[in-house]
C-alpha cells in the first residue's frame, strides 16, 4: 500500500498545477485527489464528491462523449472525460486519473466573451433564449428601451413583456424558428416597466451546438416606437390630402411600402395589393390601362419619371381621377433599382372642373331663372343687371335699375353694415353674407332678407360684386316665435318639476287639489280655476268657450279641475295641463287608498285584532332585511375576510418567519377561518341557500343534518310528499317555525329527543312537533310566551291563515299541532302589496 501511495503522491505533484480539472479516483470509487483547476468547477466538499457526484459524473459516463455537468456555484458546463489508469509496473491500475475538458462548444462561449463585451454596450437589445423560453442573457440596453434591469429580465419567460394580444402570434414565430432552424423578423407591441407601449422590431436567429440541434436562441430588439409614430403621422397626412405612397421593385412584382392610405383610393384591401400589385390594373379605367402598360412603362424603363392623371372605376358607374406621380431610383451604374409613387386623389378637383365648365353653360339660365334675387353691380354700388326674382323681392322693375344705388334700396337703420361688409369684399376679394332690411317699393314695412356677396373676377381683376337677396322675413318671424316656444316650454318644464317635487310632501286631498289650483293659476293665463264635484251623467252638461273642464278623480261623484281663460291655450301649455293632472290623478287613487286603509286599520284596532294581511307584510319586510343582510354579509364581509386568509395563507407559505411568528400567523389564520365559518352560517340563518327551489322538506333535512352536529338531542323527521305546490311565504313561515323550535329545544327543552312530523292533506298542511324535555307551565303565562318565541310562531301561523295548538305541563315535555290551509284567501293582500311592494 505504501507503494501505492508512493506512485499517487507522485502523480499529484505533476498533476496540481495543471489548466484541465483532474482528479485521482480509487478503484473502490473515492475520490484521492484533485487539483486545483478541479475544486475551481466543483468545489472542495468531500463529502459531497464521495455522495455519488463521483459515480454521477464521471463512472457511468462514457470516455471521450460530451455531457453536461453542474458546477458548485449552480452554472452549467459541457465536458469530456478522458481516464488513464494508474500502474505499478505492468500490473493491474492501482488508480485512475481523470482530466476534464471542456467541450468544443464550451470553449467557444468563452471565446464569446468578447462579443458578450459588444452585445452590452450596444443600443439594440440582445437576448439569449434557452429551449424552455426563459431568458439566459440580456444586454444592459434593456432597461433605457423597457424599464427592466438586465437582472429582473434574465430569468423571466422571454415572452412576459409582449402585449397579450400579440404574445401568442410571436410565440408561435419563436416556434417555428427553432423548428426551422431558420432566421425569423417580426414586429410586435412590448410593454414598457412604468406601462406605457413600445413599437419593437426583433431579429430572431437559432444557435446551435456542436451536433446541430439549436442550444439557443438569440434576439436583437430594435424600439421603432418613434418610426412607427413617424409611419402614422404620415398615414394621416395622406389621410387628410387623400394621397397615397407607395415603392416597388423596378418590375412592379411585390410593395416593400405602401401606405394604408392606398385601400381608400383604390378600392382594393392594402393586404392584397402588397402580395399583388397588379391587382391595381383590375380596377383601371382600359384606355388608361394602356397607356401604363405602354407609354409609362417605357418611360419607366429608361429611368424617366412620370406625371399622368389616370382613371379608375373600382364603384360601379362612378369614375374617380387620380394623379399618378412615379420617380424611378437608380443605382451607381444607372439601372433602375426600385420605382417609388405617390398618388392623388384629385376626384374632387375634376369634378370641380367639370362642374365649372357645365355651369359656365349654364350660368345664364341660372341667372334668370333662380328663385333667390340675383343682381349685379359695379364698385360704386350702382346696379348693372338683376334677375326677376329680384324685381319680385324688392317690388323694382329691372328696367328701372340703371343709374340706381344699391344703398338707397337698405333700410336707413342697415346703411353702415351694407357699407362695411361691400368694403371687405372689395378688399379681401373674399364672399361675405349679411342680414339686413330693405324698404320694397312703395310699401310701408321693411323685409328682412340676406345678401351674399360674391366678388366678379375678369382676367384677374376685381370688376364688381355678385349679390344673391333671400327674403327671410318669414323665417325670422317663425325663429322668434321658436325662441319665444322654447323659453314658455322650459317654464313649463321647471314647473312641472317642481310641482311633482311638491306632490311627494301632500297627505291630504284638501292639500292635493289646493296645490293643483296654486300651481295652474301660476303658470296658466286663467280668470278662475277650481275644483268641482259633478254627478255621474253630468259631464256631457260641462263647459263652454271659455272654459275647460278637466277631470281628475273618480269617486262617488266625479271630481273636475274646472278652469277659466280669456284665450285658447296653447299646445305645450295643454300638454303641460295634461301631465299635472295625471300626476294628480295618481295621487287622488293612491290617497284614497290609504285612507280607506287608515280606516280600516282603525276599525280592527278598535275590536283589538290584528290583520292576518298585515302580519304577513311584517314577516315579508323582515324577510326582506334577512335577505338583504345576508346578501350584504357574504358579498362584502366574508369576500373581504377570504381574500385576507389567502393573502395570510400566502405569505406564511412563500416567506421565511422564524417559529414564534410562524405559530402566530397559524393562529391568526385559523382565527379567520372561524370567523368566515361563522358569517356563512349567519349567512345560512338569515337567507337559507336554496330554501325555495329545494323545497321545503328537503331544506328542513338539510337543517336537522346541520343541527345534529351542534345538539345534544336526536331529531326524528317524517314527512310524506306534498301533495300541493306551497307558495313563498308559506315554505318560510313553515322553515323560521322549525328553526324557532329547534332554538328553544337547545336553550330550555334539555330533551334529548325531538320528534318533528309534516303531513299533507287534501286542503290543508299538518305540522306536530313534540320532544320529552322538562316542559312548561301554559297556565302560568296568561297566553303571553314572548320570553320563549311562541309568539311569533303564533304570529306567523296566524299570518298564514292556520291556527296552532300548545301543549305541555312540567317534566312532560312540549308538543305543538299547527294547521296551515293550502288555499287561503289573502284577505288584505291588497293593501298589503301598495305597502310592501
Amino acid at each position: 500500500m505504501s507503494t501505492d501511495l508512493k506512485f499517487i503522491r507522485s502523480a499529484q505533484q505533476l498533476l496540481q498545477k495543471m489548466p484541465d480539472a483532474m482528479y485521482i479516483i480509487g478503484l473502490d470509487n473515492k475520490v484521492l485527489w484533485v487539483n486545483e483547476a478541479f475544486q475551481k468547477f466543483f468545489g472542495s466538499d468531500q463529502k459531497q464528491w464521495d455522495d455519488g457526484l463521483t459515480n454521477l459524473i464521471f463512472i457511468e459516463k462514457k470516455e471521450h462523449e460530451p455531457f453536461v455537468v453542474y458546477c458548485h456555484d449552480g452554472s452549467v458546463i459541457s465536458v469530456r472525460l478522458q481516464l488513464i489508469p494508474i500502474n505499478e509496473n505492468e500490473s493491474t491500475p492501482i488508480a485512475y486519473t481523470g482530466i476534464i475538458q471542456k467541450s468544443t462548444m464550451e470553449h467557444l462561449l468563452d471565446e464569446d466573451i468578447r462579443y458578450k463585451i459588444v452585445a452590452d454596450n450596444t443600443s439594440d437589445v440582445i437576448v439569449l433564449v434557452d429551449q424552455r423560453t426563459i431568458v439566459r442573457y440580456v444586454s444592459p440596453s434593456i432597461y433605457s428601451m423597457i424599464g427592466y434591469t438586465a437582472e429582473q429580465y434574465e430569468g423571466m419567460d422571454a415572452f412576459d413583456l409582449i402585449h397579450p394580444e400579440d404574445r401568442q402570434r410571436i410565440r408561435d414565430l419563436h416556434f417555428q424558428a427553432v423548428q426551422t432552424k431558420t432566421e425569423i423578423k417580426m414586429e410586435y407591441r412590448a410593454i414598457h416597466a412604468q406601462g406605457s407601449l413600445l413599437h419593437v422590431e426583433t431579429k430572431v436567429k437559432p444557435v446551435f451546438d456542436s451536433f446541430g440541434n439549436v442550444k439557443y436562441v438569440v434576439a436583437v430588439i430594435r424600439d421603432i416606437t418613434e418610426r412607427k409614430k413617424a409611419e402614422q403621422l404620415l398615414e394621416n397626412i395622406l389621410e387628410s390630402v387623400n394621397a397615397a405612397v407607395w415603392s416597388t421593385d423596378k418590375d412592379f412584382s411585390y410593395y416593400t411600402f405602401c401606405s394604408e392610405s392606398i385601400e381608400k383610393i383604390s378600392g382594393i384591401p392594402r393586404h392584397e395589393i402588397m402580395h399583388n400589385p397588379i391587382r391595381l390594373h383590375d380596377h383601371i379605367h382600359p384606355e388608361d390601362n394602356l397607356m401604363l402598360m405602354g407609354e409609362v412603362k417605357k418611360n419607366l424603363d429608361r429611368g424617366l419619371p412620370v406625371n399622368k392623371v389616370i382613371r379608375y372605376t373600382h364603384i360601379e358607374n362612378e369614375t374617380r381621377w387620380g394623379r399618378l406621380i412615379v420617380h424611378p431610383f437608380l443605382d451607381n451604374t444607372g439601372a433602375v433599382e426600385r420605382l417609388d409613387g405617390l398618388m392623388l386623389d384629385i376626384t374632387e378637383k375634376k369634378r370641380s372642373e367639370l362642374a365649372l365648365e357645365e355651369s359656365e353653360q349654364r350660368y345664364k339660365s341660372l341667372f334668370e331663372n333662380n328663385l333667390d334675387g340675383v343682381f349685379s353691380i359695379d364698385l360704386k354700388a350702382n346696379f348693372v343687371n338683376a334677375n326677376r326674382s329680384f324685381e319680385k323681392i324688392t317690388g323694382i322693375k329691372i328696367d328701372e335699375l340703371p343709374d340706381r344705388c344699391l344703398i338707397g334700396l337698405i333700410y336707413d337703420e342697415d346703411h353702415l353694415a351694407i357699407y362695411q361688409v361691400l368694403s371687405e369684399v372689395i378688399q379681401t376679394h373674399e364672399s361675405r353674407d349679411i342680414e339686413c332690411r330693405i324698404v320694397r317699393y312703395r310699401q310701408p314695412d321693411p323685409r328682412v332678407v340676406n345678401i351674399s356677396f360674391v366678388p366678379i373676377f375678369l382676367y384677374g381683376e376685381l370688376m364688381g360684386v355678385h349679390g344673391m337677396v333671400k327674403d327671410i322675413t318669414e323665417r325670422k318671424k317663425e325663429e322668434l316665435e321658436l325662441i319665444q316656444s322654447e323659453e314658455r316650454y322650459k317654464t313649463l318644464q321647471q314647473s312641472i318639476n317642481r310641482f311633482s317635487h311638491d306632490l311627494a310632501n301632500v297627505m291630504k286631498v284638501s292639500e292635493l287639489e289646493n296645490r293643483l289650483i296654486d300651481e295652474v293659476k301660476k303658470v296658466l293665463a286663467v280668470t278662475s280655476a277650481s275644483i268641482e264635484k259633478v254627478p255621474r251623467n253630468k259631464e256631457a252638461s260641462l263647459g263652454n268657450q271659455k272654459e275647460k273642464w278637466v277631470k281628475i278623480a273618480e269617486k262617488d261623484q266625479l271630481i273636475y279641475l274646472r278652469i277659466s281663460t280669456d284665450q285658447a291655450l296653447k299646445k305645450i301649455e295643454e300638454e303641460w295641463l295634461e301631465t299635472a293632472v295625471h300626476y294628480v290623478t295618481i295621487l287622488y287613487d293612491n290617497l284614497g287608498f290609504i285612507e280607506d286603509l287608515m280606516k280600516r286599520i282603525e276599525d280592527m284596532v278598535s275590536i283589538n285584532e290584528t290583520p292576518k294581511w298585515m302580519l304577513r307584510l311584517l314577516f315579508r319586510l323582515s324577510e326582506k332585511e334577512r335577505a338583504s343582510l345576508s346578501s350584504d354579509l357574504h358579498d362584502s364581509v366574508l369576500q373581504d375576510l377570504i381574500i385576507w386568509y389567502r393573502k395570510l395563507e400566502s405569505l406564511r407559505s412563500t416567506s421565511k418567519f422564524n417559529d414564534e411568528i410562524q405559530e402566530e400567523l397559524m393562529q391568526i389564520e385559523e382565527g379567520l377561518l372561524d370567523a368566515i365559518h361563522q358569517i356563512r352560517i349567519t349567512c345560512n340563518e338569515l337567507r337559507p341557500p336554496f330554501l325555495i327551489k329545494m323545497g321545503l322538506v328537503e331544506s328542513l333535512k338539510s337543517l336537522f343534518s346541520y343541527a345534529r352536529m351542534f345538539s345534544n338531542y336526536e331529531i326524528d323527521f317524517t314527512a310524506m310528499d306534498l301533495i300541493h305546490s306551497l307558495n313563498e311565504d308559506q315554505i318560510l313561515g313553515l322553515y323560521r317555525i322549525v328553526q324557532e323550535l329547534l332554538n328553544n329545544a337547545t336553550k330550555h327543552s334539555k330533551a334529548s329527543k325531538v320528534t318533528m312530523n309534516l303531513i299533507s292533506k287534501q286542503d290543508y298542511i299538518h305540522f306536530s312537533y313534540g320532544d320529552n324535555g322538562v316542559g312548561i307551565d301554559l297556565t302560568s303565562f296568561g297566553g303571553s310566551f314572548k320570553h320563549m318565541g311562541l309568539a311569533g310562531i303564533e304570529n306567523r301561523v296566524l299570518s298564514l291563515e292556520g291556527k296552532v295548538e300548545f301543549h305541555s305541563a312540567p317534566q312532560e315535555g312540549f308538543h305543538m299541532d299547527i294547521t296551515i290551509p293550502t288555499i287561503t284567501t289573502q284577505k288584505g293582500d291588497h293593501y298589503g302589496n301598495i305597502i310592501g311592494g
